[in-house]
C-alpha cells in the first residue's frame, strides 16, 4: 500500500471517530435524548465511512495496478 492509500484509510477512521465523539458529546449533554441520539449517530457513522470509501478504493486500485505494470516490466 503506497503512502496516499494508508491516508485515505486513515482519514475515513478519523472521521468515523470524529463523528463518533460528536455523537458522544450530544449524548453526555442531553441525557434525555441520548436513546434517540445514538441511532442517528450510527446511521451519521455510517454515512461518513461510505462517502470515504470511494476515495480509499480509488487509492487502492490504482496502487494495484502500478504494482501490477511493476511486476510485467
Amino acid at each position: 500500500m503506497s503512502g496516499h492509500t494508508i491516508a485515505e484509510f486513515c482519514y475515513m477512521i478519523a472521521s468515523a471517530v470524529v463523528t463518533w465523539c460528536i455523537a458522544w458529546c450530544a449524548a453526555w449533554s442531553y441525557p434525555l435524548g441520548a436513546d434517540t441520539i445514538w441511532p442517528i449517530a450510527w446511521v451519521s457513522i455510517a454515512f461518513v465511512v461510505g462517502l470515504g470509501f470511494k476515495p480509499f478504493w480509488d487509492s487502492w486500485t490504482a496502487d494495484r495496478l502500478r504494482a501490477r505494470q511493476s511486476a510485467d516490466d
